[in-house]
């Protein structure tokens, strides 16, 4: 991305006028560079199905600062949030220091099933060694040296040193290597797509008058069609990505939208990125294009990525059962679920609640049963509120004062999210003691209240 004037005006949200995705924006031609014949060798079909099978995610690790590096502990956990979401390949960007032979070792330990490791520069001798000494690795399945070096108005490196490395990279490990440049570039230095031994391109369409996600959907596919005429290899593209948050009309929904109706294309891409970084804060967006927030906590895109999203009660008022008074608690729970995306079909769904004490004599032990009714809220100039009776039972204990309820599939279409799921807990059947009272306090702290548990899918 190296278009800083154009990232400027796009991040304060500026009107710039829309050109045809058909005919990107370009800079000036440039005399073409001879690549030499040792530049590229075109990856053989073994190796790009292996690649095509694997769901790739571009790697930084936002714990990053500088020039100081990650610790091995950082890269672990934020290696395992990655895999959760069903991440199996590693791309990175510099393999110096824990990013060699470290970062490798924990990817692999982990279980992802290929890495693509990056060499920042081209005439880098540390990183060049560490690439060589790392080439035992299973899990390395190529290399790219270089990240938009000659996409700007001057090249950060020259083109024949470029080539020098990887001829000699790929003849010292016998792996593939290539080179990644903006989308635009190719057009423009169209010599490019024969420098590595795929076409490892950037494409993303917020800096090129395209956020929104079915447009920038088509834009991709556009880009992808219109590289596929220009050469015969094989094309991956190793950055795609909408920011979530940073300008008018961008959002974690408009992120999770894209990546969804992106994957049911033909085009093969690295989703970009795995981690929001905080120390990009040159512009607006730079900050947001993870998956997951710099803390690790998922965005929609990742949820969605799991199939899975947990919640907590916002509100739960704490007492179940009955008093001595003969006042009858049933609690109302309410989760916000108003932010999975409407597309999403429930699979399964788990309440779970916390009993923090029993007040009088356990209900459970005196033959009654904990019951969920599923409520929805009515609308009307009065809304009121519907509940279907005994949904389900809380029967089963997990131990240190938890229940849980997994709902049949019967119950699954009753439960509405769109507008908030509700719950009433309630107590069902008399009891076989005449007790003056018999009721719980549930739990309704952060780390103990009750928890909602959705696995959903997309038809």
């Amino acid at each position: 991305m190296k278009h800083p004037f154009l990232k400027i005006l796009l991040s304060l949200g500026l009107g710039l006028a829309l050109l045809s995705s058909s005919s990107p924006w370009m800079m000036p031609p440039q005399p073409a560079d001879v690549v030499p014949a040792d530049c590229g060798q075109p990856v053989d079909e073994a190796w790009v199905g292996k690649v095509s099978r694997i769901r790739w995610v571009a790697y930084s690790s936002p714990s990053r600062t500088g020039s100081s590096q990650p610790s091995e502990e950082a890269i672990y956990a934020e290696l395992a949030a990655l895999k959760q979401a069903g991440f199996s390949g590693l791309i990175t960007y510099g393999a110096s220091g824990v990013m060699g032979r470290p970062f490798l070792t924990i990817a692999q330990e982990l279980g992802y099933e290929g890495v693509i490791l990056g060499l920042w520069s081209p005439t880098s001798k540390a990183e060049f060694n560490n690439a060589l000494r790392v080439a035992d690795l299973p899990i390395v399945l190529g290399y790219n040296i270089g990240n938009e070096g000659l996409s700007g108005r001057r090249d950060r490196y020259a083109l024949s040193d470029l080539c020098a490395a990887i001829t000699s990279l790929r003849t010292a490990t016998g792996r593939p290597v290539s080179t990644s440049e903006d989308v635009d570039t190719y057009y423009r230095r169209p010599e490019l797509l024969k420098a590595g031994d795929w076409v490892f391109a950037i494409a993303h369409p917020y800096w090129h008058w395209t956020k929104y996600p079915r447009e920038a959907v088509q834009w991709e596919a556009e880009q992808y069609a219109a590289l596929q005429k220009r050469t015969n290899r094989f094309i991956f593209f190793k950055e795609v990505g909408l920011p979530s948050h940073g300008a008018h009309g961008l959002s974690e929904a408009a992120q999770d939208q894209y990546y969804r109706e992106l994957a049911k294309t033909d085009v093969t891409f690295a989703y970009f990125e795995g981690f929001d970084q905080p120390s990009k804060a040159y512009n607006s967006v730079e900050p947001h294009w993870g998956l997951f927030h710099a803390d690790k906590s998922p965005k929609l895109a990742a949820w969605s990525l799991m199939g899975i999203r947990k919640f907590t009660a916002q509100t739960a008022d704490p007492l179940l059962g009955r008093d001595r008074d003969g006042t009858v608690y049933q609690p109302m729970i309410l989760f916000d679920t108003s932010a999975l995306p409407d597309e999403a079909r429930l699979t399964s769904v788990k309440l779970k609640i916390r009993v923090e004490r029993v007040m009088g004599f356990d209900p459970l032990k005196n033959g009654q049963r904990l019951v969920v009714d599923v409520c929805r809220t009515k609308p009307g100039r009065s809304p009121s509120l519907d509940c279907e009776l005994g949904a389900g039972t809380l029967a089963k204990s997990l131990g240190d004062g938890w229940y849980v309820l997994e709902f049949d599939a019967e119950a699954l279409p009753s439960i509405q999210w769109t507008d908030g799921t509700q719950f009433r807990l309630r107590l069902e059947g008399k009891g076989n003691k005449d007790v003056p009272r018999s009721y719980f306090r549930l739990a309704t702290n952060e780390t103990n209240s009750p928890m909602l548990v959705l696995r959903y899918g997309f038809e």
